[in-house]
């Protein structure tokens, strides 16, 4: 009798291992049972990279929300996106493939429905989908609701548009939650607080230290445009501040203010039950100008580091590697073959982007496909990079010699003399400021032919601002002017 009541216990703990253990062939990002997971997308606007406490030189305790997510998950130090505006990023990120295919050179340009969308495909798949977004330019009027069953704004409109309260819209996205929608559901909320004008933080979180800003100071003066360098753009001035450290500050605590409502979500996420069973992916769409190169609390036109680099990771616990960073250079357009790849489903043929998810999967995990990833101003500029590794190569194609830069011209300050190929260690110098092109003239030759091919391919010189299917939109054209992007 002894002996069947041991060969039962030890036939139950062999079954219950065998139904908490994935098999072999199951997709790396499904649950161990081989089920979907739910998704939460979580995007913050204009969120660099260095500000987030995984990258070494990011400050402390600035983001221990996001930090607990790429704490216990997969992170990418090296992480860029394709453009530093929000719409091409976006649809960058949501169609996994550059602007060539996508069709959006800028944020005067529409989502067409040419390209199959990342929401599209999991709805397919059966999800439920919905989205709470903060930024109005991705209204679903401009096609980037494509596959959501629910997509809602928490912006406000013009001319206030500029500022929105990310507070508002993790209540909803909560509140959706706590509706209890059928699972799986895919989540996208995309945050907009660290978007200037830097005015949404409490005065207590403004008011608050946050860490040692080692950056020149500068007593800035203000544009009457939106752009310009040197200069306090127009859309972010805040009166009676002028030095650039304390807008610096202000940035600080509008990601300290976001970080805080991340926290929020989580909570009510593991109140409801959901942590186990989530895959949290967190990204940005761009990040910010402090300062580098003389662009001060700006973005669009430079396609340099500070700009283009991003945080990314994915969390999904027993499934995904926790407590990993990876250093492998990766884009925004990986993230919809990742995510659709690893759930064993088909990626779209015309998706370009890698699928990252064998190098996330707990157990044995594979190397991240080798390849550069591309980035591009959607300005007039068409200044470009291309990065592999720990080396980034920037293109600025300098002033046109007609029909462009001129006294009168507004984009004239951003103008070179000359063309440039600039090549940087971005991983021992983040900030680009040693141009190492003659140093290594080899690794200048192999980027500058994937560059110029690339940027052939995508047509970088798109036009000013403005342009497009768009810009008879005049509640658009606000909403532009609002965020700083045209004046």
């Amino acid at each position: 009798m002894l002996r069947i009541v041991l060969a039962l216990a030890v036939t139950a703990a062999f079954l219950l291992a065998i139904g908490s253990s994935p098999r072999e062939d199951t997709p790396p990002l499904r649950l161990s049972d081989g089920s979907l997971p739910n998704i939460l997308l979580l995007t913050v606007d204009t969120l660099r990279a260095d500000h987030l406490g995984y990258v070494r030189s990011g400050p402390v305790d600035l983001t221990p929300a996001l930090d607990s997510i790429t704490s216990s998950g997969t992170a990418f130090s090296a992480a860029s996106t394709p453009a530093p505006t929000t719409r091409a990023a976006t649809a960058a990120l949501m169609t996994g493939s550059y602007r060539s295919r996508h069709g959006v050179r800028g944020n005067a340009w529409n989502l067409g429905r040419k390209m199959p969308v990342l929401a599209e495909v999991l709805a397919a798949a059966g999800y439920r989908t919905a989205a709470f977004f903060g930024n109005g330019i991705l209204d679903p009027k401009y096609g980037f609701g494509r596959g959501f069953e629910s997509y809602e704004s928490f912006s406000e409109p013009p001319p206030n548009g500029g500022s929105s309260k990310d507070e508002v819209g993790v209540t909803r996205a909560v509140e959706w939650l706590e509706e209890g929608p059928r699972e799986p559901w895919f989540l996208w909320l995309h945050l907009m607080d660290p978007h200037g004008p830097y005015n949404s933080a409490p005065t207590h979180v403004r008011a608050a230290p946050r860490g040692v800003d080692d950056r020149p100071e500068r007593i800035l003066k203000p544009a009457s445009r939106n752009t310009g360098l040197g200069v306090l753009p127009r859309y972010q001035m805040l009166p009676g501040v002028r030095k650039a450290s304390a807008y610096r500050l202000r940035y600080r605590a509008e990601i300290r203010h976001m970080d805080a409502q991340v926290r929020r979500l989580l909570r009510a996420m593991e109140a409801l039950g959901l942590g186990p069973k989530t895959l949290i992916v967190l990204t940005a769409d761009h990040g910010e100008g402090l300062g580098d190169r003389d662009y001060f609390f700006q973005h669009g036109w430079f396609a340099n580091e500070a700009s283009v680099a991003v945080p990314l990771a994915f969390r999904l616990p027993g499934r995904v590697r926790p407590g990993v960073t990876l250093d492998a250079a990766v884009s925004l357009v990986d993230v919809s073959p990742t995510l659709i790849g690893g759930l064993g489903l088909e990626v779209p043929p015309l998706m370009q982007g890698r699928d990252l998810s064998p190098a996330l999967a707990v157990g044995r995990p594979l190397p991240v496909p080798p390849g550069p990833v591309f980035s591009g101003s959607t300005l007039l500029s068409a200044n470009a990079s291309v990065r592999i590794g720990r080396w980034r190569l920037v293109h600025t194609p300098g002033a046109p010699t007609s029909g462009g830069a001129g006294p009168e011209d507004p984009w004239e300050p951003y103008y070179e003399p000359e063309e440039s190929y600039r090549l940087f260690d971005v991983v021992a110098d983040p900030a680009e400021t040693v141009d190492l092109a003659d140093q290594r003239p080899e690794k200048v030759a192999e980027l500058r032919a994937l560059l110029n091919a690339w940027t052939e391919e995508q047509a970088l010189a798109a036009g000013r601002p403005g342009e497009g299917s768009a810009t008879a939109n005049r509640h658009l054209f606000e909403m532009l002017k609002s965020l700083g992007y045209v004046d």
